[in-house]
């Protein structure tokens, strides 16, 4: 099982994400979006133990407001294209608890967090290097977090949620 933390953009947004996503052809769009908190791996054999560390996070709703549209891995081969979101104490906060915590159960992120809701990826460098486009302010309230499911399939990985945090 291919499991991650995330929050989940409101069906709202999804057409303003699609907006973007023509922005930068030759990409593989993602279909559904989402701002991941920590990706866990394949391969793990029960949700149970994570989600009751889960669980133990204490929330509070807050906002997020997203940002640019911008390439992200080297400048001259892009890996892919993300709205940057905006630095917010709230979500870096609960980002670090839940980090802590997977810590605990022996999931230790590879990588520090950086807020972003991917748009995309190129399977190819494309022949055009992106550029960066200014975002229309939008922002969501952010009410969950979600431990999600990742099936991965030729049209793309489709998510599936597992638990929803606060319940």
């Amino acid at each position: 099982m291919r499991l991650f933390i995330s929050i989940n953009v409101p069906r709202e947004l999804h057409r303003y994400c699609k907006q973007l996503q023509s922005q930068f052809p030759e990409m593989k769009n993602t279909n559904e979006f989402h701002l991941t908190i920590q990706f866990l791996g394949d391969d793990i054999e029960s949700a149970d133990l994570i989600v009751k560390k889960l669980k133990e996070i204490q929330f509070t709703p807050f906002e997020i407001e997203m940002g640019d549209a911008a390439p992200f891995g080297h400048p001259k081969n892009p890996r892919g294209t993300w709205i940057e979101c905006k630095e917010n104490s709230k979500l870096n906060n609960l980002a670090s608890n839940i980090r802590k915590l997977m810590e605990e159960l022996g999931y230790k992120s590879d990588y520090p967090f950086r807020a972003h809701i991917t748009l995309g990826k190129y399977k190819f460098a494309p022949k055009k290097i992106p550029q960066k486009i200014t975002g229309e302010p939008h922002k969501f309230r952010v009410e969950h977090f979600y431990l999600m499911k990742s099936i991965l399939s030729p049209e793309g990985p489709k998510y599936k949620s597992i638990a929803q945090f606060p319940e």
